[in-house]
């Protein structure tokens, strides 16, 4: 195979493809299936007026991503903006940690697959073990790879389909916990009330970070190339997407709370179940609570090919302007996807995945690498909120606007803040040695990133920002 082209497939993508690979990221099934019980042990009841919370304070960061992506589409995303705005390099060591984000992404899903993997073979009556959950997680990294290595239309086929399958079970579920709550005489509307919170606003807040996680949508900027009228859609579908899942996710999740108590949560938590949804689906479902499982793994597929393929977008862009290996920016003469940061994807996902959680086990794997994903999370939507207000005002100073371009990224930025300080400073620095370590690798790789960085520099000769 001949990978020498450096162009992506241009004009691939609609608005509905690129709206169902942003929802598919957020994964608005997983997101239920995998943080209720965290939020419900944290904040009690009130999980929809968290995810209410965690919707707002995301928004504006959105807002300054398709600010940007109107302006510069690019694959490089967040860092080609950082480039032309802050500098190169800043923007290298910017672009260092958003490729280093989008790959942390890949990680999450074939753990999530391999689980529900496990879950399925007992519901058949067969033995699991951690080389069974091997088998799935190996096989999740197979389906995706089948799917990405084809390209950018068969990947946002893929993803619509994973999410209509996932969609239509857990709306399913909520709207039957919905239902028996009206039906019981329990219906409530606790769940979005902050009063109703495990220790009122301290709880709130102890939850909030998972839930500003589950509001990310960011992976469709790196398609930005293989989109008509990217311009438009890039921006549009995010904040549609947005908007949508997240309001979904106070709905959902307080339908949810209201199927259950804390107590009962706390219980099932510790239980040998992929979710502690499962359960909670049984005396509604009877045994199709097995769609439960089944969507937990069609969701996980859903979210791995957004994942991947924006990971790889953003390697390829780095490649293609010479700050990572050129060959990263080659592409496959026939399919047009970039078969050379596939690789990569793949591979350092393998590596991050297998041997880790082989030897710590899966649910330590997830809360390791979440912890450090944490950091890059913040940087990424802090660079772009900073981003947004630099480039507007040293390059479209025409169009510079008070409430656009220097409120909104304001809140974000903010918003952001809290999450680096609860999540990466605090929470992990409470987590013992276990998340101190983690701490360490980040503070590695940010070393490491602008070593290199230097490096690139010194050997570029590059001085200023390019102009606009």
């Amino acid at each position: 195979m001949s990978a020498r082209r450096t162009e992506l497939q241009a004009n691939a993508l609609g608005l509905l493809t690129t709206s169902a690979l942003t929802a598919a990221y957020m994964a608005p099934a997983l997101s239920i299936y995998a943080l209720f019980g965290p939020m419900t042990n944290d904040a009690g009841q009130a999980v929809g007026f968290v995810m209410f919370l965690g919707l707002v304070m995301t928004l504006p960061s959105i807002v300054s991503f398709g600010m940007l992506a109107k302006e510069m589409p690019s694959a490089g995303g967040v860092y080609a903006w950082a480039q032309r705005a802050l500098g190169e390099a800043t923007g290298l060591w910017v672009g260092l940690a958003t490729a280093s984000y989008y790959v942390l992404t890949v990680i999450f899903p074939p753990i999530v697959f391999g689980q529900f993997f496990n879950e399925i073979l007992k519901t058949v009556g067969l033995e699991t073990s951690v080389w069974t959950w091997l088998a799935g997680a190996v096989l999740s990294l197979v389906i995706a790879g089948y799917v990405t290595y084809r390209g950018i239309v068969i990947s946002s086929k893929t993803a619509f389909t994973m999410l209509m399958t996932e969609l239509a079970v857990v709306v399913a579920l909520a709207m039957t916990f919905l239902a028996a709550a009206i039906l019981n005489g329990t219906f409530t509307w606790a769940p979005v009330t902050p009063t109703a919170a495990k220790g009122e606003w301290s709880g709130i807040f102890i939850a909030l970070p998972l839930a500003l996680l589950a509001m990310v949508c960011d992976a469709v900027t790196p398609t930005s190339e293989e989109t008509k009228d990217a311009a438009r859609t890039i921006p549009l579908a995010m904040v549609l997407t947005c908007v949508m899942v997240g309001i979904w996710y106070v709905i959902g999740f307080s339908a949810f709370a209201m199927a259950t108590t804390e107590d009962q949560i706390a219980r099932l938590s510790k239980q040998a179940f992929a979710t502690p949804i499962i359960p909670l689906a049984e005396p509604y479902w009877g045994s199709f609570k097995i769609l439960v499982t089944i969507t937990g793994m069609t969701a996980s597929i859903g979210a791995l090919v957004p994942c991947s393929t924006a990971a790889s977008r953003v390697l390829f862009a780095m490649g293609r302007d010479g700050t990572l290996p050129r060959w990263l920016g080659c592409v496959h003469p026939g399919t047009r996807a970039p078969w050379h940061a596939l690789h990569v994807v793949f591979a350092v996902t393998t590596l991050a995945v297998i041997p880790v959680a082989l030897i710590v086990g899966a649910t330590h794997t997830i809360n390791w690498w979440g912890g450090c994903f944490g950091w890059f999370i913040a940087v990424v939507y802090i660079a772009a909120n900073v981003s947004n207000v630099v480039f507007y005002w040293r390059f479209r100073h025409d169009r510079f606007h008070w409430l656009w371009n220097a409120m909104v990224p304001l809140i974000g930025f903010g918003a952001q803040c809290i999450v680096l300080w609860r999540v990466v400073i605090v929470g992990l620095w409470d987590q013992g040695w276990f998340g101190r370590s983690s701490q360490l690798f980040i503070v590695a790789v940010a070393i490491v990133s602008a070593i290199y960085v230097h490096r690139v520099r010194h050997r570029s000769g590059h001085g200023s920002a390019r102009a606009v």
